[in-house]
């Protein structure tokens, strides 16, 4: 499979895939609702389980960030058990909760975390615990999950807690070292593998939300059944799965390679960029996608609007113009090879898709378009910029 087939499998199945990009099924949203639900309750404390693959990790890490935008003044600390130990685990929750600790010693740290335990409970900001992979934290990083599960302020437990792992991870609960976790009686939930049609929904998702074209050809239903059949219908299995299907299968040559910007200047290379997103803003702002240092170019220079069929560059107003192969231009559709100059910068263009009719219809839209994305671009960056500040 050529090196550019090769990319887009990856980010759509393997490492490179984007760790937001979510495709949920019926089980994954009832497990959101569910935990969400458990931490509500006065015991708040829920056990989540499934075999490798199942997506447990994503579906945690979904919730430490709904439970942190839901709660924000709560702390929330997010834990791989795996080999987790007492001392990892307890300097880890002082960490991710922000506690100031001023020894190194085990029993003066539980004591730092104590009394911030108690006092965010007793002022209605019960702090949340989440550990993945709970069933291979060492036992004695059990045993102190098991003593902060005891803690309490004025009847009220002093911590929330989610733990997922394995099927076994009920057994270990129910042990005689963790008497104060089973106590609480951790509600329990059970994950499903996805339904055919759910696999088919999350192959060609994935597939498209990489930038590929023709997800349906190269995911036809019967593949997609044979894929399900052969994983179980476990998404971690079902990445290993499309990734070989893609390496080994000329239905990988449907994919279309991302057009890709390689940065240059005075010759020297910067940077090579895939154009996977829809937009890109060029200009010499932190703020912009690609960033051109260079007092020749404006704050917000250029535009690039990446279509299935298409790549447009549009100069949005710049002091000195953008010119493509030393032709000044204010909107252009981009060839391959083409370069765009921008005072020591050169940003060539590669693995353009070459324009058809539709296209052609869209580009001659109103700029109008264009303009309103781009104001609605400087207000998202804007806002995460003052977020980003703030958390400082």
């Amino acid at each position: 499979m050529l090196a550019s087939h090769s990319s887009l499998s990856n980010k759509a199945f393997g490492e490179r895939a984007a760790t937001e990009l979510v495709v949920a099924s019926r089980s994954h949203q009832d497990a959101l609702q569910f935990l969400s639900a458990a931490l509500s309750r006065p015991n708040g404390i829920a056990v989540l389980q499934g075999p490798s693959g199942s997506g447990k990790t994503t579906i945690v890490t979904e919730v430490t960030e709904q439970v942190g935008w839901a709660s924000r003044d709560a702390a929330v600390a997010l834990f791989d058990g795996a080999d987790l130990t007492p001392r990892r685990l307890l300097t880890g929750i002082l960490s991710q909760f922000d506690i100031q600790a001023t020894s190194q010693r085990d029993e003066q740290l539980l004591q730092f975390l104590n009394n911030f335990l108690i006092q965010q409970t007793r002022d209605g900001r019960v702090p949340v615990l989440i550990v993945d992979n709970a069933d291979r934290a060492t036992p004695s990083a059990l045993r102190l999950l098991n003593w902060l599960a005891a803690l309490d302020a004025r009847g009220r437990y002093a911590l929330r807690i989610v733990l997922s792992g394995k099927e076994r991870l009920s057994t270990l609960l129910r042990s005689d070292g963790m008497r104060s976790l089973a106590r609480r009686h951790p509600a329990q939930y059970c994950l499903n593998p996805l339904t055919v049609r759910e696999t088919v929904i999350y192959l060609r998702t994935r597939l498209i939300a990489a930038g590929a074209e023709g997800s349906a050809k190269v995911f036809p239903v019967e593949v997609c059944e044979k894929l399900h059949d052969a994983s179980n219908g476990w998404p971690g299995k079902l990445n290993q799965l499309a990734l070989e299907f893609l390496d080994r299968t000329a239905g990988s040559q449907a994919i279309r390679p991302l057009p890709r910007i390689t940065v240059t200047r005075d010759g020297a290379t910067v940077d090579t960029i895939e154009l996977a997103d829809r937009q890109y803003v060029i200009g010499r702002t932190e703020l912009a996608d690609i960033v051109v240092e260079d007092s020749y170019v404006s704050k917000m220079h250029a535009m690039l609007q990446v279509y299935s069929n298409a790549v447009v560059l549009i100069d949005l107003n710049s002091t000195n113009g953008t010119t493509v192969n030393s032709r000044t231009v204010l909107k252009t559709v981009l060839r391959d090879g083409d370069v765009i100059s921008m005072g020591h910068y050169r940003l060539k263009i590669e693995d353009v898709p070459a324009i058809d009719a539709e296209m052609e219809q869209r580009i001659k839209g109103a700029d109008t378009v264009t303009m309103q994305t781009l104001v609605d671009m400087r207000r998202s960056r804007a806002r995460r910029t003052i977020k980003a500040l703030q958390s400082k």
